[in-house]
């Protein structure tokens, strides 16, 4: 395993003792520690580029440590009645469906979508808003829709980007298709004379 993703691993290792100092009441130790997250966040990324360890399951994995972490908070906030029921489930739907669609994409085609500038706005945004949460800001509450409000846009920009993925590849698979049927042709033509 590489470092990286041993970074990423550490990041969601995190997550039980969040949850835990959550309910203990323990804000500022939550806070400490979705820190120390987060920055690993950061961290892993820059390892992996510096020392040229960016793989497919370092892909798949830092996104899928980041969403297990904001789920875990969100629905334990939503369980404290700190946050409605209803923006824990609008933050799902983009999220699961996320999830979903690139494995789905990944299985079927072999395309590990990378992270864009929808998304990583989402990223921040949602940063924000679960340091507000946590300290109980004014406001929190409208920058936690905004995020929500940003994932959906980062989810349809990354359909998008499948979308074209799938249709430049389909249009390559024609191409070549297309390319042995000319080269055949010509051969079958001179067996016929």
């Amino acid at each position: 395993m590489s470092l990286a993703n041993k970074i990423t691993a550490a990041r969601a290792v995190l997550i039980a003792p969040v949850i835990c100092f959550l309910f203990l009441g323990q804000r500022e130790v939550v806070l400490a520690l979705f820190l120390v997250a987060c920055a690993g966040d950061v961290l892993d990324g820059m390892v992996a580029r510096s020392r040229g360890e960016i793989t497919a399951s370092g892909k798949v994995l830092d996104p899928l440590a980041d969403k297990a972490l904001y789920v875990a908070l969100l629905a334990s906030l939503a369980i404290r009645n700190e946050i409605p029921s209803i923006a824990l489930i609008l933050f799902l739907i983009p999220e699961v469906g996320l999830v979903v669609g690139g494995i789905i994409v990944h299985w079927r085609g072999g395309i590990i979508q990378e992270a864009r500038i929808p998304g990583k706005a989402a990223a921040v945004l949602f940063f924000a808003s679960m340091v507000l949460l946590l300290l109980r800001f004014p406001g929190r509450m409208e920058v936690l829709y905004i995020a929500i409000g940003a994932s959906y846009l980062a989810a349809l920009d990354y359909l998008r980007v499948v979308i074209q993925a799938k249709a430049v590849q389909n249009t390559d698979n024609l191409g070549t298709v297309a390319e042995s049927a000319t080269q055949s042709e010509p051969a079958s033509h001179l067996q016929d004379e």
